[in-house]
């Protein structure tokens, strides 16, 4: 391994971390027994609905797999500890923490003194890194990484299907506010607030009420002529 690829896979906020916990404020009963959730005739289902129910089994294997990747990163943190090297300074007030031969190369910028230590601090990175890659095989860390940002990826497509798909009833709304409350609750990665997919459920909200204020309409109507005695038909 050359110097410059000497660094440590420091530990970072898995995306999931903030939406674990909003799962958890939100409740059981927006992801597992809301509206969208109900049993309905197959034929009242509309597109948005079967989307929500492929997205939420996505959603979970991904959560899942988050869970997993971070627990065996806790283990190897805990065992084999995050690569670096401890460097004790005359010119510095405090031992430093140095977990890549960059960051040492930013400090030796100021401090010339520190130059002549390249290449202790270089072997010392790398047979932390070394035992660190051994652990990883040995349980599996990297691979449930790679698994847990492809299930990911694939999650992301299906969102956008879903927000893309006509909802043509209550329950489709329902389903497609599930998935905003999740990108919310996600932080979704420098993704911004998803203005178009908000318009697009206004315009759903406008189209349902155009096919369902006439049906109560001619019901209402229906209702007063059998009120008044007159035929109907």
């Amino acid at each position: 391994m050359a110097d410059s690829e000497i660094s440590t896979s420091l530990s970072r906020p898995s995306r999931r971390d903030v939406l674990s916990a909003a799962l958890l404020t939100v409740g059981s009963n927006s992801f597992n027994s809301s509206a969208a959730a109900a049993p309905q005739d197959d034929s009242e289902i509309d597109a948005a609905v079967l989307a929500w129910k492929r997205w939420r089994a996505a959603h979970r294997r991904t959560l899942a797999l988050c869970r997993k990747q971070q627990r065996l990163e806790s283990e190897l943190a805990r065992t084999i500890g995050f690569p670096q090297v401890v460097l004790v300074v005359a010119e510095l007030p405090s031992p430093v923490r140095v977990s890549s031969l960059r960051h040492f190369d930013e400090l030796a910028a100021d401090l010339p003194s520190l130059c002549m230590r390249r290449a202790e601090v270089a072997a010392v990175l790398r047979a932390h890194q070394q035992r660190w890659d051994d652990a990883d095989r040995a349980i599996g860390y990297s691979v449930a990484r790679q698994q847990e940002e492809a299930a990911s990826a694939d999650e992301e497509c299906l969102v956008a299907r879903l927000l893309a798909a006509d909802a043509t009833s209550l329950r489709g709304l329902s389903a497609k506010l599930d998935v905003l409350i999740a990108i919310g609750a996600d932080g979704a990665e420098g993704r911004q607030f998803p203005w178009p997919e908000v318009r697009r459920m206004r315009r759903d909200v406008a189209c349902l009420m155009q096919t369902t204020v006439p049906k109560r309409s001619r019901k209402h109507s229906f209702k007063q002529h059998c009120r008044c005695g007159k035929p109907v038909g």
